[in-house]
């Protein structure tokens, strides 16, 4: 395939379908962070090969590095052609109301409060949420608004390497099509100062757009996603659902809409789990493979987890019956190999997110 098909292909996903693109745009973000951490890996590899004189080695590694940097190139490339009209909005956000005005402006304003308690991961959509804390290394920090959280995360990475953070000014990974999220010179209404460092910080972005700086600020901390944690106080998604053919709010079509949402996040937070080879009770194990458990603590009609068999069809092995009830990713837990459920909807997110959150506690 040439490079114009593949331009072609973008543009009319950007065209038709704008959400798709912006989905495809956030997993090959995740997927040039991943790399980052392959190539960090390498540099390592290399730098010792070299140290115990094994130039063979490191001449392999040093081919294959810059062969991975180069894909890298290509992502960014994709991405930045994913991102063009999404990043152009980011200098048209509106000032974010506080929340007394909030409860002023907005009707049934407690209609749209969500529980604050509940966790949120770094691989969630935040587009119309509003935010009130965020937890990192085990600390929770209230924060006003989403500006005031990509500041205060900015000041906790500065205070462990202050000197790390400033390479970021001249950092490629840390610049926008059009701005530098980092920089000396202040722009008004733009970027904030940083609370014990001369930098400024680039906050007139979106909620999703803050989320995927924090990714990439995260990822050269060598910090997991999974270490941080968003908290939200209200979620206003339905007051901007853009239904063309009836303007009125449809309860079944938002529940219907959000399947995929808490899908993804439910998939994403086990792939977590599993990448991280994270190790369950055999008592654990037992309980998730159970449908009475899993109806009690997630309010699923499914078992979460089911064994999946190396010598069965996995098309099979999906099925309920005639009707396929899980995923075929295959999660490794324990030693063993699982499918997990597919049968999600909005309702199950807060069971689900406690269930996490308790087994974070529990480490």
């Amino acid at each position: 395939m040439s490079q114009d098909d593949i331009i072609r292909i973008i543009e009319i996903i950007k065209r038709y379908f704008p959400k798709d693109a912006t989905e495809i745009s956030d997993a090959l973000d995740l997927l040039n962070l991943a790399l980052d951490g392959l190539m960090s890996s390498t540099n390592k590899s290399i730098a010792e090969f070299h140290k115990n004189k094994e130039f063979d080695k490191g001449m392999e590694l040093w081919e294959f590095s810059k062969t991975v940097s180069t894909i890298q190139e290509t992502i960014n490339e994709y991405t930045s052609l994913l991102n063009i009209d999404a990043e152009a909005d980011d200098d048209e956000i509106d000032e974010e109301l506080d929340e007394i005005d909030e409860q002023k402006t907005i009707p049934n304003y407690s209609d749209y409060i969500v529980d604050s308690s509940i966790p949120h991961t770094l691989y969630e959509d935040f587009t119309h949420k509003k935010v009130v804390a965020f937890s990192f290394n085990n600390n929770r920090y209230t924060a006003k608004d989403w500006k005031d959280l990509l500041l205060q995360t900015c000041d906790l990475l500065a205070e462990i390497d202050a000197t790390k953070f400033s390479e970021f000014i001249n950092d490629p990974v840390m610049k926008g099509r059009k701005v530098s999220y980092f920089s000396r010179k202040y722009v008004d209404r733009k970027n904030e100062k940083m609370k014990n460092i001369d930098i400024y910080v680039w906050t007139n972005l979106s909620a999703n757009s803050i989320r995927n700086l924090i990714r990439k600020l995260l990822r050269k901390f060598d910090i997991k996603l999974t270490d941080y944690y968003v908290y939200l106080r209200a979620d206003y998604t339905p007051l901007h659902k853009s239904d063309k053919a009836n303007d009125e709010y449809n309860p079944d079509q938002r529940e219907n809409h959000d399947e995929t949402r808490i899908g993804k996040y439910v998939r994403q937070t086990l792939r977590e789990l599993s990448n991280h080879q994270y190790r369950f009770t055999d008592k654990e194990i037992s309980e998730m493979q159970s449908k009475q458990w899993s109806k009690e603590v997630l309010g699923i009609d499914y078992p979460l987890l089911k064994k999946y068999k190396d010598n069965e069809d996995i098309s099979a092995q999906i099925k309920d019956g005639i009707y396929g009830r899980y995923w075929k990713e295959i999660f490794e837990f324990n030693g063993m190999k699982f499918l997990a459920t597919s049968q999600w909807y909005e309702r199950h997110r807060e069971p689900f997110a406690r269930w996490i959150s308790r087994l974070q506690n529990e480490k």
